[in-house]
């Protein structure tokens, strides 16, 4: 048959009259029609089912023989349900802007790459209680836990785990993969099939009635804001993204009866920053027609107005695994490696903390070079659409004499090392804002 068509983005249009019912997400699993091996939990059980899961990962990657990579079984198909139907209790509890205490990790993009996800908890720190340093820090995950790579399913059901042992310490945000209009394209309804076999469609959906009741942002200690894609043209408060009624539903077209909330929520989850710090305002973007790009004077004025210090965001592949962006005030975060075996991009997880002396909050770039995981067989082999390219913030802006340079630049302080911006980017941003009064 005909591929069906495909909306800006690679989103499929939105479900016909014809399309299947989603199940209710909170249904109790024992009462599913025709599903009699679907029982409801018993106390404690979806708990231990999520040890069970974190554990055995824990345990095999640390295993030098990988042979476990290639045929990975961590749950049973009522397993897994069962993490879904304890998970969404959570969520529905959480607002659409989740507040997080410090110390924090924020992991950016992981697209089903679980063999890096492994790598960071390894090298770094488990969110376990044994392992690890759960009751200490917080954890983010910024969305885009699907798609592309070979272990989407298991990712999931990892997250899911954390997230039923550790609620007040894991928080997932929402990417625009966690949407079925764009995962049953990219390869998550596809890994469900192959690892749930009869049952892949019903969890698959299952899958996707959780990920509405994701929040779409998370507030780290009233200061950064945390968001998977970025703030588009029409997010302008942090209220713009509270108390948004759950489950939320992402539209598949922005149209004349496009209500503001929903244009708040695809641009939380598809806009960009532009090219670089010397592009100013709202420009179009490359993804289509229903989100955008925004400049660093929208990211100033952001920042200013809602009294923030940063915003984190993940949504594009940057060569070093983080890169910032508005003199310093935007932070891009990408966590896979070797994104789809075609960009050599290290991974990145920035841990923010509070310096004792100055009682600031900032920011460390943890990375994992790439190469030092083997992503030969943990992307698909095929690819919906090939992936988007590098995000290049030099790229863009104009050659200088090397006095030049060093004249127009200066620098600031970044994990040990430094990230160089235009020295009148702030100069810019003052003349727009006075521009805009």
């Amino acid at each position: 048959s005909p591929a069906p068509e495909v909306s800006a983005g690679g989103r499929m249009p939105a479900p016909t009259a014809s399309t299947p019912p989603v199940m209710d997400p909170l249904q109790s699993l024992d009462s599913l029609p025709g599903q009699d091996y679907f029982p409801s939990a018993s106390p404690g059980e979806a708990e231990a089912i999520a040890l069970s899961l974190v554990r055995r990962l824990m345990e095999l990657s640390n295993q030098e023989s990988l042979d476990w990579q290639q045929n990975l079984d961590l749950a049973t198909p009522r397993e897994a349900l069962l993490l879904c139907a304890s998970v969404v209790e959570l969520l529905k509890r959480e607002d659409s802007l989740v507040e997080v205490p410090l110390p924090a990790r924020v992991y950016g993009d992981i697209h089903g790459q679980l063999l890096d996800l492994l790598e960071f908890f390894n090298a770094f720190a488990w969110p376990d209680k044994r392992r690890g340093d759960i009751w200490s820090m917080s954890y983010v995950f910024l969305g885009d836990f699907v798609d592309r790579g070979a272990y989407s399913c298991d990712v999931v059901m990892l997250l899911f785990s954390l997230k039923i042992l550790y609620p007040r310490k894991v928080f997932l945000v929402r990417g625009n993969h966690e949407d079925r209009l764009m995962n049953v394209n990219y390869g998550f309804h596809e890994n469900c099939i192959l690892k749930f076999q009869k049952d892949g469609d019903f969890i698959w959906e299952r899958m996707n009635d959780v990920f509405e009741f994701l929040p779409i942002a998370a507030l780290v200690d009233g200061a950064i804001l945390c968001i998977h894609g970025g703030i588009g043209d029409c997010i302008d408060t942090l209220d713009d993204l509270r108390n948004i009624p759950k489950p939320i539903q992402v539209v598949g077209e922005i149209t004349a009866s496009t209500t503001h909330r929903d244009r708040i929520v695809l641009h939380a989850l598809w806009s960009d920053p532009t090219e670089n710090d010397q592009i100013l305002g709202v420009h179009p973007s490359p993804r289509g027609k229903n989100t955008c790009r925004f400049g660093p004077d929208r990211v100033y004025e952001f920042n200013q107005r809602n009294g923030l210090k940063l915003i984190i965001r993940a949504h594009e592949c940057v060569q070093h695994g983080y890169e910032h962006f508005a003199g310093g005030q935007l932070l891009t975060v990408f966590s896979a490696t070797n994104y789809c075996n075609e960009h050599n991009n290290d991974g990145a997880m920035i841990i923010l903390i509070r310096d004792e002396d100055t009682g600031e909050v900032k920011e460390h770039a943890q990375v994992i070079k790439s190469g030092s995981v083997d992503t030969s067989h943990g992307w698909n082999n095929r690819q919906f659409r090939a992936p988007s390219p590098l995000r290049r913030l030099e790229a863009a802006i104009p050659q200088r004499s090397e006095a030049a340079q060093k004249e127009a630049q200066r620098t600031i302080e970044f994990r040990g090392g430094s990230w160089t911006f235009g020295a009148n980017s702030a100069q810019l941003y003052q003349q727009q804002l006075a521009a805009n009064k």
